[in-house]
């Protein structure tokens, strides 16, 4: 017979099979003999079985749990590790931030409070300024602003020795003159302020008529060299008085109306004796710039001279 295990072809169908060793003679039982012992049910009280089926609930059960515990541990300890360390970065780059700005952007009141955009403030004997600004002195733009200032005691000769040289340099070729303050009292509270004309360029298409004011202890002078007019009024002191100021500027504005037809711009030049303050001179200056400014002239140039009676 043919074996059913293997399919070895045997010449009897009793014994054991000459290929596999399988035993022929169950073989030729019948079908559903074969199947009795599918049929039966297993036996629910056998000892092994109960074992085997605790066992195997007990193993899954401990596992599982296990597993759970495991995880929740792990992830508190991850939540608590990654919560901390975010906290400290954050405090730590707000901080850094924080400093960073102060230093790379200090505001200085000097030259908010005055409106310029860089201020050179003189030293105590006017021989040399050191500049105050919020613009970074490294890209300074084309047309940024700039003033002097200085204490009102100083002589008038450094002050105006170290403007004209800066004004004439290099560096302030693409600046704008602005102002010239002078602290008004000891403490720096107070202040006068006049501006300032910028370079004249000779190259310049239209050039401004320029009348310059000469204040002496004993003369008011109005002068206007391209005209040859230079008009003489005595003076009761030294200082601005309104009455001869008014008597020298009537004559000068007559000539210069007359004479400047092409209506050209009129600059206006102060000439002070070089013994004077840089406070007495502003003094003058800001009177003075009442009465030009009502005219529609354009001040100041700044001068200082020495004068022989």
């Amino acid at each position: 017979m043919r074996c059913r295990n293997c399919g070895h072809e045997n010449d009897r169908n009793t014994g054991k099979c000459d290929n596999c060793g399988f035993s022929l003679a169950p073989q030729t039982d019948p079908g559903k003999d074969q199947r009795a012992a599918m049929q039966k049910p297993i036996d629910q009280g056998g000892k092994h079985s109960v074992v085997s089926l605790d066992l195997a609930a007990s193993s899954r059960s401990k596992a599982g749990l296990i597993g759970l515990v495991v995880f929740l541990i792990g992830a508190a300890g991850a939540l608590y590790i990654f919560s901390s360390f975010d906290r400290a970065v954050l405090e730590q780059e707000n901080e850094l931030a924080h400093e960073i700005v102060e230093i790379e952007n200090p505001l200085d009141s000097l030259p908010i409070i005055l409106g310029t955009d860089i201020v050179y403030v003189f030293n105590a004997e006017g021989t040399s300024a050191a500049p105050r600004t919020n613009v970074d002195l490294a890209l300074i733009p084309e047309g940024t602003t700039v003033s002097f200032m200085g204490s009102g005691s100083m002589s008038i000769q450094p002050v105006v020795n170290y403007m004209l040289q800066k004004i004439n340099s290099n560096d302030f070729r693409f600046l704008a003159p602005d102002s010239l303050f002078a602290w008004a009292d000891s403490t720096e509270t107070d202040y006068m302020a006049v501006a300032i004309l910028p370079l004249l360029d000779d190259s310049a298409e239209v050039q401004p008529v320029e009348l310059k004011l000469l204040f002496t202890d004993e003369w008011f002078r109005c002068i206007v060299e391209e005209y040859n007019k230079d008009i003489v009024e005595p003076a009761d002191g030294y200082g601005f008085n309104q009455r001869v100021f008014s008597r020298g500027m009537d004559q000068a504005v007559r000539t210069i109306n007359r004479r400047n037809t092409e209506e050209r711009p009129v600059h206006v030049t102060l000439l002070f004796p070089s013994e004077s303050t840089f406070g007495d001179a502003m003094e003058i200056a800001e009177s003075v710039f009442v009465a030009i400014d009502s005219l529609g002239y354009h001040g100041f140039n700044i001068k200082w001279v020495n004068v022989t009676n």
